[in-house]
């Protein structure tokens, strides 16, 4: 059986076109052409926002700016206040009113501004690299963008202690059991387990389902706030759970068991917006042009506009950021803006100053970009492209354009190594054959073992199985001469 909204989608569909008359824009700054409600009127609609603090001072979620100065903080089961107490990198909801005001200047006033851990629980395992961690049966990956608190010594996971550190996490659900960490630190005090992600086995009668690794009872939660039907199947749904107790399970790698005391559904604060602004990853596809995103139906048209990527990069596990029209729950998609979908980490090979590319050794045929917006650093200080040099040893982090071109968000300069990581969508996959923004990767030599998913080995039959178009893969291996030799695959799972 469907999720309840996908049932509804063709209705919602008919509404969204009665309310995209409400805005003529939702640009994020602060200009917008002859506002909302038209230049020499003052007028104010709702604008809903959901996505991570990129700048405090004021509310700004990725990238729009809310005032902030009269709004209600709730920060996760704490009793609302008028406090800010957000740091950068908090996945946080926001409701408020977007205000036309005369001269076509746009501002907009947070009135709730929402904050709920994404994952609380005792760290189960941590990656020898730093690169991810394993809490409550999630695997939480970990970027270079990934804000690390001062209350975790020396701003590093490795510093953690599995079994012993209770750890928050804030991020964005990219899959089953997988989270994108935004933001992790220490409680300072007694805090309840908590998790968010996608149900699956949900079992009506046993009242129970899982996330990830994770068997949740809800038998004794509070689930008035889950909006279904307690016999519905709740498969493919994105929740919030709250837990009192934590148990872990020995009969299933990183595994374990939560007594949930509550339980409710993601999504924006509110059914229905002019303006609505959406973070987050490709939960589910629809059908063409239609998709879903923390269970809000997403629904482009010939007129959305499309930022770093094109149509066919709506599939499952891409990171997404959407501006449009909210109508009965569904969002008429005005702008899809791509997040990073690829990681390199390779000798450079060629770089051309004029041009601000370069080419890397064992990616053949990618050219990466850079742009003013290009973050460039040695040792954690910024420098320029012209300091680079042939050779030089990169980790890149960047947005695949379909056709051979990677836009480089950020290049780090890292210490000599024939290291070689290439971290990308697949575009076609076929034993022992795997294509990742046009680079062949052969797996035959790769032992069974090599292939990994994110608990451990998974074998050769089962990541072929799973390797599907639009996932996001990685291999791993060295450099000899100019020659990568591919010698670890994997995905998460």
């Amino acid at each position: 059986m469907r999720p309840l909204y996908q049932n509804v989608f063709v209705l919602k569909v008919f509404a969204l076109a009665l309310a995209s008359t409400a805005l003529i824009s939702c640009d994020s700054s602060p200009h917008a052409s002859g506002g909302i409600g038209g230049t020499g009127s003052v007028s104010s609609v709702l604008s809903v926002s959901s996505g991570t603090v990129t700048k405090l001072g004021s509310v700004i979620v990725s990238g729009t700016e809310y005032d902030g100065s009269n709004a209600i903080y709730c920060m996760d089961d704490q009793p609302c206040n008028t406090q800010n107490n957000l740091k950068l990198g908090m996945v946080v909801q926001v409701k408020g009113t977007a205000h036309s005001l005369p001269a076509g200047s746009l501002k907009r006033v947070a009135d709730m501004v929402t904050f709920q851990q994404t994952a609380a629980g005792v760290v189960q395992s941590i990656a020898p690299d730093g690169s991810s961690l394993v809490v409550l049966g999630q695997f939480i990956a970990v970027n270079p963008k990934t804000i690390i608190d001062e209350s975790i010594a020396g701003g590093s996971i490795l510093n953690l202690k599995p079994g012993v550190d209770l750890i928050q996490v804030s991020g964005l659900v990219g899959g089953d059991g997988h989270i994108l960490a935004t933001f992790i630190m220490k409680p300072s005090g007694i805090t309840p387990y908590a998790v968010e992600g996608m149900v699956k086995n949900h079992d009506p009668g046993a009242q129970r389902f899982e996330i990830g690794k994770l068997v949740i009872d809800y038998s004794s939660a509070d689930i008035d706030h889950l909006g279904v039907s307690e016999t519905a199947t709740w498969n493919d749904r994105l929740v919030h759970v709250h837990g009192d107790e934590w148990q872990p399970l020995n009969t299933v790698p990183f595994g374990g068991t939560l007594s949930a005391t509550r339980v409710k559904t993601l999504g924006l604060e509110a059914d229905d917006s002019p303006e609505a602004k959406l973070e987050g990853f490709i939960t589910q596809v629809t059908g063409p042009g239609a998709f879903v995103v923390n269970n809000h139906p997403i629904l482009v048209s010939a007129a959305t506009v499309f930022e770093d990527g094109t149509v066919k990069g709506l599939v499952l596990g891409t990171h997404v950021l959407i501006h449009g029209t909210l109508a009965q729950g569904a969002l008429d998609a005005q702008r899809v803006s791509f997040q990073e979908n690829v990681q390199i980490e390779s000798n450079v090979e060629s770089i051309g100053l004029q041009s601000g590319t370069l080419t890397m050794t064992g990616l053949p045929g990618v050219l990466i970009e850079t742009e003013t917006r290009t973050v460039i650093e040695t040792a954690g200080k910024p420098t320029r492209l012209e300091v680079l040099r042939t050779g030089d040893h990169l980790k890149i982090h960047g947005k695949f354009l379909d056709d051979r071109r990677v836009v480089a968000t950020e290049l780090q300069l890292m210490a000599p190594s024939n290291a070689i990581v290439f971290h990308a969508p697949v575009q076609s996959v076929a034993d022992p054959q795997v294509l990742l923004a046009n680079i062949e990767i052969d797996t035959s030599t790769i032992p069974d073992l090599e292939f990994v998913g994110s608990f451990g080995p998974i074998g050769r039959k089962i990541f072929f199985e799973k390797a599907s178009i639009g996932r996001k893969i990685w291999a791993k291996g060295t450099l000899t001469g100019g020659v990568e030799t591919w010698s670890r695959v994997g995905l998460n799972e």
